[in-house]
């Protein structure tokens, strides 16, 4: 409950949205697949956790979802503009999402989630107040 960082608010929101809009496009594009195969489809799972970074006065954000992860040819590009795997989009939101965190002192990174086998983002912002 206590937990603050300074950053404007229309951008974090912005960050936040693209996060979690990505998770449920890459669950639904991973449910698509199923069932055009005639596979069994997988209930979508996206998990936001807001903890202390190890990174000291830091708190970590992660978006976690249960969709495909990042194919590993693509990591070096993920924040790259105009970088996309989807059919449509202009490949700027992660983009955008980096520059916005960075002018707000913060990072962000990627990896496999742990939690749901998927993709796992981590927003890195500095503790206030």
């Amino acid at each position: 409950p206590d937990a603050f960082v300074m950053a404007p608010k229309p951008q974090l929101i912005r960050v936040f949205v693209n996060l979690i809009t990505n998770a449920i496009q890459a669950v639904e594009i991973q449910q698509k697949e199923a069932r055009e195969k005639g596979n069994e489809m997988m209930t979508g799972r996206v998990l936001i956790c807001l903890r202390n970074s190890i990174r000291d006065g830091y708190y970590d954000v992660v978006v976690d979802d249960n969709g495909p992860r990042v194919n590993e040819d693509n990591l070096d590009k993920l924040f790259t503009p105009n970088f996309t795997t989807k059919s449509s989009g202009t490949g700027l939101g992660l983009a955008i999402c980096r520059n916005i965190i960075e002018k707000c002192e913060g990072e962000i990174s990627y990896q496999k989630s742990f939690a749901l086998g998927g993709a796992s983002f981590t927003v890195t912002l500095p503790k206030h107040g």
